[in-house]
């Protein structure tokens, strides 16, 4: 999972620092609105999405037949749209992560169930929590925050000026965020060791990984989880923050055992499963926007 930086073209970062500014005048223009508000902005851009059947709407609506071969084609295109929706409502909500106050994010929070898994854990031993892209995940760095710092893996992009972005707008909430690097893989084994809290999103689509099953098939899966608990022993649960009217809904659930496995297989089904259990709760609120489904040697289904 460690990748390098790649290459941009010339000019192109004067640009993006541009578009950063931009972006940031434009969310400061919604702190007035409400979340739900911000979520009904939602739905009418993933309604649009769908409409003008972007490459984000082609890849959830593939991945949405694959996951769910048994559902009629009616219940599905069905899922596709509700999902574009709420894949759309996390960019609207990325307004009000970035730019509200604290104190009235944490006012967000609806519902906790499962936090005495997290805050009666022994403090002497480090704790790895699975975050899948599932309603929204960049809010729980808010919740968690709430009862001890957390150090989170993140995929650098290809921008520098994102980058910093984003590492801003995230140690705003009091993360420590960990980059996929050989530097950031030492932060997140360093906080283990020191018995705090690491993130993982467990469900991108590696470079190269270990083949495991989800939804019936056998994907290419982030590794890094099963190397990071054969280094540092640690407690491993997978949490949500799913939309609720008015805010979210956080839960925390334990792990099965065979995550802790040596083989990498093992541990990356266990992973899967966690995963895969998360995204039937409710199938809309997972994004379905990752190309997980590619297999060696068949034709790519996403083009």
């Amino acid at each position: 999972m460690v990748r390098p930086r790649r290459a941009r073209p010339a000019g192109a970062e004067s640009l993006t620092r541009a578009a950063i500014a931009a972006a940031r005048a434009t969310c400061g223009l919604t702190r007035p609105f409400s979340i739900d508000a911000l979520r009904r902005m939602g739905v009418l851009a993933g309604d649009a999405a769908v409409r003008r059947n972007s490459r984000a709407a082609r890849t959830t609506r593939t991945n949405i037949a694959i996951a769910f071969p048994q559902q009629s084609a009616v219940w599905r295109q069905r899922l596709v749209r509700e999902s574009m929706r709420q894949t759309a409502m996390t960019a609207f909500e990325a307004a009000a992560l970035w730019t509200w106050p604290l104190q009235r994010l944490v006012r967000l929070v609806r519902h906790v169930e499962g936090e005495g898994l997290l805050a009666g854990r022994a403090r002497t031993r480090g704790a790895l929590l699975l975050v899948p892209h599932f309603g929204n995940w960049e809010f729980l760095g808010v919740y968690l925050n709430t009862l001890e710092p957390v150090t989170p893996l993140y995929e650098r992009p290809a921008s520098p000026a994102v980058d910093a972005a984003l590492r801003a707008a995230r140690a705003r909430l009091g993360s420590h965020p960990a980059p996929d690097s050989v530097a950031g893989m030492r932060q997140l084994v360093t906080a283990l060791r020191r018995g705090e809290l690491i993130a993982v999103l467990p469900d991108q689509v590696p470079r190269t990984g270990v083949l495991a099953p989800f939804f019936g098939q056998s994907v290419q899966t982030v590794a890094v989880v099963a190397k990071l608990l054969a280094r540092v022993p640690a407690d491993v649960f997978i949490a949500t923050a799913a939309r609720v009217p008015g805010g979210f809904a956080i839960r925390v659930d334990a792990v099965d055992a065979a995550i802790h496995s040596a083989d990498l297989n093992a541990s990356a089904t266990a992973m899967n499963a966690a995963v895969e259990a998360v995204a039937r709760r409710d199938p809309a609120q997972y994004q379905w926007e990752y190309k997980r489904f590619r297999f060696p040697g068949q034709p790519n289904m996403y083009r």
